[in-house]
């Protein structure tokens, strides 16, 4: 175990991180008084909130599959798509960026560590030979899901997908999975937080395959921590206080799969422009970037490129309210827990009727 004290964190980025937890979960609350009023079979006195599809990595990833294959943008949870691509872009530019400044879990994640530090005075770090395997599971987990959307399928496959009742339904099914939670996702959910109280970031660097995949890209990002080896003090203080467990003193560039550009490592150094976030070829001695203005920009580029997707009309998708209405009552049908052999069913005359009638805005 380590003695846990109380990191330093840069304030802009502690800022994002709350406003951006609360935007969601306000989301997350509209979504839910929406969806139970249509499940049961009354008009919801509130509007679907199109970022829900946040929360559907799957839909999103084949959604990236067939954007560029010539499909377009997936008129069935566009706003999923274009979240994906807002986070690839700000963790393409500041390192893996998205994980410390607006994921509503890695959020969570931070704030249990924060607990447990302040609660035990310690927490846990698992030895190396532990580490390091508990690390690939990630990994194997990306790979799966990668697999699942780009090798297991082909265009029409992804395609039918897309198109099938269940994905139409997804963050109903979702929300439902939790709302009606069995015992053993209450159980794998009380293991993951109490895990968080005393494993920093459990979750983040052990399991979650969006972080996976936000390392790998975060590699070939510009913008990266970076250490001036000419004014370093070796005072180690930047360690002692990463998340990661990297050891920043030792690096000149912190190019690691792990760091998320959190700049606590910066908020800790007590040489002005030592530590900074910089483009591959800094100027020596100079910051390039405040912190600040690292945070600004990530998110910046979040922001205008969600905002992009929006003004490009792909943000609402193609399912009419009254569609919903019709799918949601009948969400517990097997035409909603099975993709596999939907088309028949979906596509008898009767079937197709009753959609029809009811397609209309």
């Amino acid at each position: 175990m380590a003695r846990a004290n109380r990191p330093p964190v840069i304030p802009t980025r502690r800022v994002v991180q709350v406003c951006f937890l609360a935007v969601v979960a306000a989301i997350g609350i509209q979504f839910t008084v929406w969806a139970l009023a249509h499940i049961a079979g009354h008009a919801p006195p509130v509007a679907r909130p199109p970022g829900v599809e946040g929360f559907l990595p799957i839909s999103a990833l084949m959604s990236l599959r067939l954007w560029p294959a010539g499909g377009g943008v997936h008129p069935v949870h566009p706003a999923g798509l274009a979240i994906l691509v807002a986070v690839l872009a700000m963790s393409a530019l500041v390192a893996k960026s998205f994980c410390s400044h607006l994921c509503p879990v890695g959020a969570i994640s931070e704030g249990l560590g924060r607990v447990g530090a302040r609660l035990l005075g310690r927490q846990w770090v698992l030895p190396r030979w532990l580490d390091l395997p508990l690390r690939a599971l990630k990994y194997l987990l990306l790979a799966f899901f990668v697999w699942a959307t780009w090798a297991a399928l082909d265009v029409a496959g992804v395609r039918a997908f897309l198109d099938s009742p269940y994905n139409k339904v997804a963050d109903a099914k979702m929300l439902l999975f939790f709302v009606h939670a069995s015992r053993l996702t209450i159980a794998v959910l009380g293991v993951l937080v109490v895990g968080s109280v005393m494993i920093r970031d459990l979750w983040c660097r052990y399991l979650c395959p969006y972080g996976a995949l936000l390392g790998i890209l975060g590699r070939i990002a510009p913008l990266k921590v970076t250490r001036d080896p000419l004014t370093c003090t070796d005072c180690g203080k930047c360690t002692k206080v990463c998340p990661a467990r990297l050891r920043v003193h030792a690096m000149t560039r912190v190019a690691s799969f792990e760091c998320t550009s959190c700049q606590d490592c910066v908020a800790a150094c007590p040489v002005k422009g030592c530590l900074a976030v910089r483009p591959p070829r800094p100027v020596a001695g100079r910051a390039w970037l405040r912190p600040a203005l690292v945070v600004a920009l990530a998110v910046g580029v979040y922001v205008a490129t969600a905002a992009a997707f929006r003004l490009g009309g792909a943000w609402r998708g193609s399912v009419s309210e009254r569609e919903y209405a019709v799918r949601l009552r009948e969400i517990d049908s097997p035409l909603y827990t099975h993709v596999g052999g939907i088309a028949a069913a979906e596509g008898t005359p009767g079937r197709a009727a009753l959609l029809r009638s009811h397609g209309d805005r």
